[in-house]
Formats: C-alpha cells, sequence, structure tokens
C-alpha cells in the first residue's frame, strides 16, 4: 500500500474512532528479518533474509509521522519488540507466508526467489543437522505505537 493511502486509512479510523478510542498500530522496523534455527529454546543459527520491504516499512512511519504532524493524533506511547513466527519445518513456515500473503500486490521477484530458495536450503541443512525437535524461525522487530485521536 502506497504512504497516501497508507494516510487515508489513518484519517478513516480518525473519523470512526469513538472519543476515548484509539488507535493501535503495529508494524516492523527498519531491521532486515533473519531466519533462525532453534532446538530445545537454543538459538543455534541465524541469517539475515534477502526479503527487503524496507519501502513499505518506511512508507507506514511516513503515513503516522503525516497524521501526528496534522495534529489527528497524538502518540500515548511507543515501544519496540520481537516478533517471531516459528514452524516445524521450512516447508511449513513458507506455507504459512504465502497463505498469509495470498492477497499481495506485489510482483515476484525472480532473483529474490532464487535467493530465497538458497537460504531455505541452508536452514533446512542445519535443521537437519541439528537432528529431531529443530525448529525454523522468522525473527523480526516490530514497533507497537498507541495513538489517541485529536478532536476538534
Amino acid at each position: 500500500m502506497q504512504s497516501e493511502g497508507m494516510v487515508h486509512a489513518l484519517e478513516e479510523i480518525h473519523r470512526l474512532l469513538k472519543p476515548n478510542g484509539c488507535l493501535i498500530d503495529i508494524h516492523p522496523v527498519l531491521e532486515p528479518p533473519q531466519a533462525e534455527v532453534y532446538q530445545a529454546g537454543k538459538l543455534l543459527y541465524s541469517e539475515i533474509s534477502p526479503e527487503n520491504f524496507e519501502e513499505d516499512y518506511r512508507q507506514a512511519e511516513n503515513a503516522l509521522h503525516q497524521v501526528v504532524q496534522r495534529r489527528l493524533y497524538d502518540i500515548d506511547g511507543s515501544g519496540e519488540f520481537d516478533f517471531l513466527t516459528y514452524a516445524s519445518s521450512v516447508i511449513e513456515l513458507y506455507n504459512f507466508f504465502e497463505e498469509i500473503s495470498a492477497y499481495s500486490d506485489r510482483t515476484k521477484d525472480e532473483e529474490l526467489a532464487a535467493q530465497l530458495a538458497e537460504l531455505a536450503a541452508r536452514v533446512e541443512n542445519k535443521m537437519q543437522a541439528a537432528g529431531e525437535g529443530a525448529e525454523v524461525g522468522y525473527h523480526e522487530r516490530a514497533r507497537i505505537t498507541r495513538l489517541r485521536p485529536i478532536r476538534g
């Protein structure tokens, strides 16, 4: 979604919020995600994913900045946290991501797809070497912000 569409969505939410309502925004920060292998709660392997959603994340930050600058919202709190997605196999993880991105308008990048396939093979090899009980994880940093509408 382009920044203008994000701003429009935030404007609509402002219009619909009750006077004492709030908006909770959660989106990843400008840090590359990592593919990880865990076993018994221990991190065995970590590699930065070649996926780059930096422009999307910048647009989300810019949209929030615009509506706060225009005095539609006050920031009532903000923080960052680790957002982890676990799966028992690389295939299970990628199937999950295929499902959640089924309606994405992003065009397929063949070079990126090849890089992701290579990463998946490396992660799968690490999981096989670790043996039974190994899990794959996808690690992102996310920001959560509570916004209160300003009226009048």
